[in-house]
């Protein structure tokens, strides 16, 4: 069984008690003042990390003032604001919730608040380091949003639930959300958050994992549990206490009896990656009597992954160096030379069930939903006896080179317009394939007209495009008509 706990008493958090008429009314105003994702992301010119301290926090401090955003100052960067630069009604609402506090002209946060899409999200400010830390909106949390399965379902779980975003964010397409977490500090912030956003169906219940729901099934489960490879305990949405990865690969394990039936989950993960770099996920999964795919995010040698994990959890007790050195200790220790990342989605049902794998392109992920229920119905499909089609939003970008004044063709690129930003290079016989999916006729019964002219033998054209095809669907770029 996954265990976890906290290593010190848990601090206070602010209390929705009594006050969500209170709590409501800040949200509409600060709304009202021009507080959404989509303003700060102007005026952020389109930062990926808002949250990011160190260096990055006076480029988006200079940002911010340019852009006349003090709120994006005070709740987001969590930095001390002139008293007359924040509306006197938010203010008051403010610090009545024990939000912020207010003195000599200035008003200094007590948490951060960060839009995220058209939520908002209660979080700690970044300088406290204690182990109940409630970890704001990043990257990471970012890229499990994209690759959780939308479709309307009855029930959802979020293991780990942290500031709550991923609980807020299934409560739009489920009836009803349970949120788990050991952290009783994170539980109460998730609960501002639902406040906040006048969210009534996520139940919030303690526990470490999956305590909290022993015997129920939910037809959604996402998590983003504490999976950093890690000596330390230092911090619990970082730090499981497990050794090596034995977080994510019991995490992955537990996920299917918790599935229902043609459920879906979605999980973030580190593995320690060998010259196999994807054979440890694999193994977690045999037997889970789920389909799964291999999101595989990237690979960092042992020596990066000590210095990206410590660079903004070094204290004045323990320096910077010194931090990645113990880290260092602890990789040699256990043989760690890389360390992979990724998540894994699976879908559980009946049957012979497989396991696919996939590179995710840098910086081209986009909400996946409906990309993934394709990936996932696509084993079934005869791709060259069922007629089918491009997606609507799939691009095919063709290259030509002028020689001697005369244009030939070059090479061509298929390419999908959202969700994951899978791509394919193609050759000219190829292109000829990718145009010949327009849903009329079987690829199956075409081939004979597209390879006039070609000196490749049939078989080896047969199998070529039967490969491409097989390839385009699975990744979700065709579909059967």
């Amino acid at each position: 069984m996954i265990e976890a706990g906290l290593g010190a008493a848990v601090a206070a958090a602010p209390s929705t008690a009594g006050r969500r008429a209170e709590i409501g009314e800040l949200a509409a105003g600060l709304r009202a003042a021009g507080f959404t994702g989509a303003a700060l992301r102007e005026a952020f010119r389109g930062a990926t990390n808002i949250v990011a301290s160190g260096p990055e926090l006076a480029i988006h401090e200079r940002r911010l003032a340019a852009a006349g955003a003090p709120l994006g100052r005070l709740f987001v960067l969590g930095l001390p604001t002139p008293t007359e630069d924040v509306p006197r009604s938010l203010a008051e609402l403010a610090s009545a919730l024990d939000l912020v506090d207010e003195r000599d002209g200035t008003i200094a946060p007590r948490v951060r608040i960060v839009p995220h899409d058209d939520l908002l999200i209660l979080a700690d400010l970044p300088d406290r380091r204690e182990p109940d830390h409630v970890a704001s909106v990043h990257p990471p949390s970012v890229t499990l949003a994209a690759l959780t399965v939308r479709r309307t379902v009855d029930t959802a779980l979020d293991v780990g639930t942290g500031c709550g975003v991923q609980a807020l964010l299934a409560a739009r397409h489920a009836r009803h959300v349970v949120a788990t977490d050991v952290n009783e500090r994170a539980l109460a912030f998730a609960e501002f958050s639902t406040a906040l956003n006048g969210v009534e169906n996520v139940e919030l219940r303690a526990g470490s994992f999956f305590e909290p729901v022993r015997d129920e099934r939910f037809d959604l489960l996402v998590a983003n549990p504490p999976y950093v490879i890690s000596p330390e305990s230092a911090l619990v949405f970082r730090d499981s206490g497990l050794p090596g990865d034995t977080v994510s690969a019991e995490l992955v394990r537990a996920i299917p009896a918790h599935l229902a039936d043609d459920g879906f989950a979605t999980v973030l993960v580190s593995w320690i990656a060998g010259d196999d770099a994807l054979e440890r996920p694999r193994s977690w999964l045999a037997g889970s009597a789920c389909d799964a795919w291999i999101v595989h995010t990237g690979t960092e040698d042992a020596l990066g992954t000590a210095a990206t994990w410590n660079r903004s959890a070094a204290t004045s007790e323990v320096g910077y160096e010194e931090r990645v050195d113990a880290w260092l200790d602890y990789y040699a220790r256990l043989g760690i030379e890389h360390v992979g990342y990724g998540a894994i989605v699976l879908h559980r049902r009946d049957g012979e069930n497989w396991i696919r794998s996939a590179e995710l392109p840098p910086d081209r992920l986009q909400p996946a939903s409906e990309q993934l229920e394709r990936m996932f119905a696509a084993s079934d499909v005869d791709v060259l006896a069922t007629p089918l089609r491009l997606v609507d939003g799939a691009f095919v970008d063709r290259t030509g080179k002028l020689v001697d004044g005369t244009w030939s063709f070059a090479g061509a690129t298929v390419r999908l317009e959202t969700g994951i930003g899978f791509g394919a290079n193609l050759d000219h016989y190829g292109a000829l394939v990718v145009s010949a999916l327009d849903g009329r006729a079987p690829l199956g019964e075409r081939l004979d007209d597209l390879t006039r002219g070609l000196s490749r033998p049939p078989d080896e054209v047969r199998a070529f495009a039967e490969q491409l095809a097989r390839h385009l669907v699975e990744r979700g770029f065709a579909v059967p008509v």
